[in-house]
């Protein structure tokens, strides 16, 4: 998560999932160009192939909360910069946000107006009018300290949300339902979901289906960190043990748990553990309805390479009880991203230890996935590459884009991605703006329109090393006459593959050195803008190496 006065603006970017989806195409739409800083953004779908956008705005000076809605055509449907859910004064951060089921939204944070941090909560409809109390209201305003909260939709337009609370000096789990007319209900300040003994951290949530919610979290109780889990229903009577059903009791700790529907009022929880020695592998377990948990004791191992870490996993559901895990992999020594899909039994479908999603020679994190609808999903990542990049995985395990992801980017960091219907995903993520964009179901910008960067770029060439063919990628921030050649390490030029004038945008080509030895060569771009506003050439050169 990053802190708040992280420079931050926001972007979005839309992937067309299915090549058939008959909404509107659309870049570089304008969402929030306010002074100060924006950070902490989260994004949930509109129900419409649009979105709402949530974010902590400090505009005035000191944190508030705002949101935005775009349609799916890309056009911004409230105030310009978006819309106030709250300015109170002492400060609002780390807002989450959930559908209303009838195309607006709730949205919950952390709340500083009392001197420390309570928790608030906002509705906010279609047409961008917040629906209950001006600044929130209330959730819990127990004494010590309330954060780290997670929201989940009731099913009937209201919702619940979960939170770690510190009222009796530890750290506990707490939860509080609010209906669609903004009446909290249940005891207030919160049901306990668990005040057992050493502190319990990072809560999770999901609906249940039935109008309650399954709740996950990173306990202490034991030795070291397991993981546990509790059902609430909708009068806010806990249905399972007292202070939780373990998920995982494994040696060592385990931590990050993540959660995600079974589609049958169960779930679906991950984690990073580190039972078996000093790194880091990725589990999974399947809880019902019961709290009785259905796969083999401390859950089924989906990444146990050994060696290097493997940690923060992320999950979606495959729409067939099963989900599809994707992780943040240091096996390569350097961050990568890995995905691996699990069946209803407990079964992994892919290959062992994952499917690679991108091994390029630098470093990825920050990976968020959206099911595609389809029974595979969209992966996105912030790439030090210095873009924010994406890719599609099918339901048998084959990325779909090209390899290594698609750029979609120019900047960009910390993106949150969501299903928007019939295929649509749409990315928010931290960049020089907030802009809007679409790639098709083939990881393609769609016809006419380009993805301009903010200055010139040379990619790192991938794969890299190769044999006997690699992809350059360049962006150009306005027409440039570009030149692309290939050199040996003597210096002398062993092809051409550029020489014309190209417009603004993405660009990309391939190079086979069928032909060539192995060893190491290099590529130079030399970009000169036709723009006049533009005076300064741009040079670069990168090496890349053909191993036979």
């Amino acid at each position: 998560m990053k802190r708040l006065f992280t420079p931050f603006i926001a972007t979005v970017f839309a992937l067309l999932a299915l090549s058939n989806t008959a909404y509107t195409q659309w870049s570089n739409v304008t969402i929030c160009t306010a002074s100060g800083i924006q950070s902490y953004q989260t994004i949930v779908s509109d129900g419409s192939g649009g979105a709402i956008i949530t974010w902590a705005d400090a505009r005035t000076g000191t944190a508030d909360i705002y949101a935005q809605r775009i349609n799916s055509s890309g056009t911004v449907q409230w105030s310009v910069d978006g819309v106030v859910i709250c300015t109170a004064t002492g400060g609002q951060y780390t807002p989450k946000i959930v559908r209303d089921g009838s195309g607006g939204a709730i949205i919950t944070w952390a709340d500083n107006r009392s001197g420390t941090n309570d928790i608030y909560a906002q509705r906010i409809n279609l047409s961008g009018a917040v629906q209950w109390a001006v600044d929130g209201v209330a959730i819990c305003t127990a004494t010590g300290v309330q954060f780290s909260q997670a929201i989940a939709s009731d099913g009937s337009g209201g919702a619940i949300i979960t939170w770690q609370d510190a009222r009796t000096g530890s750290s506990d789990i707490y939860a509080r339902k609010i209906n669609s007319d903004g009446v909290v209900q249940w005891t207030a300040d919160g049901v306990a979901i668990c005040t057992a003994s050493s502190p319990q951290f990072n809560p999770t949530i999901v609906s249940d289906g039935s109008g309650g919610a399954i709740i996950t979290w990173e306990d202490t109780r034991g030795f070291g960190s397991d993981i546990y889990a509790q059902r609430i229903n909708s009068s806010g009577t806990v249905q399972w043990t007292a202070n939780g059903v373990i998920v995982c009791g494994a040696s060592g700790s385990q931590n990050n748990p993540m959660i995600v529907s079974d589609d049958v009022t169960g779930a679906i929880i991950t984690w990073q553990d580190y039972r078996s020695t000093s790194n880091a592998d990725i589990y999974a377990q399947r809880i019902n309805s019961n709290g009785v948990v259905q796969w083999i004791s401390n859950g089924e191992a989906i990444c146990t390479t050994t060696v290097y870490d493997q940690v923060v996993p992320t999950i979606t559901n495959d729409g067939a009880s099963g989900a599809i895990i994707t992780w943040s992999d240091h096996r390569t020594g350097t961050d990568v991203i890995y995905a691996q899909r699990i069946n209803s039994s407990g079964a992994v479908q892919w290959t062992s230890e994952g499917v690679v999603i991108s091994n390029f020679a630098t470093v990825a994190t920050n990976q968020q996935i959206v099911s595609d609808d389809a029974g595979g999903a969209i992966i996105t990542w912030e790439d030090s590459r210095g873009d924010i990049y994406a890719q599609r995985i099918n339901l048998s395990g084959v990325v779909q884009w090209t390899a290594n992801g698609v750029g979609i980017g120019t900047g960009g960091s910390s993106p949150t991605i969501v299903s928007s219907g019939s295929g649509l995903a749409i990315i928010a993520t931290g960049g020089t703006d907030i802009s809007a964009s679409q790639l098709d179901g083939n990881g393609l910008l769609p016809v006419g329109l380009t993805l301009v960067p903010d200055k010139f770029r040379l990619s790192q060439n991938y794969p890299n090393p190769f044999n006997p063919s690699t992809t350059i990628q360049f962006g150009l921030p306005n027409a440039s006459y570009v030149t692309l050649k290939i050199f040996n390490i003597l210096g002398q030029e062993v092809a051409s593959l550029i020489n014309e004038k190209r417009e603004a945008g993405q660009h990309s080509v391939q190079w086979n050195a069928h032909s060539l030895a192995s060893g190491v060569y290099f590529y130079r771009l030399y970009a000169h803008p036709t723009d006049a506003k533009q005076t300064n050439d741009f040079v670069q050169t990168k090496k890349l190496l053909l191993l036979r």
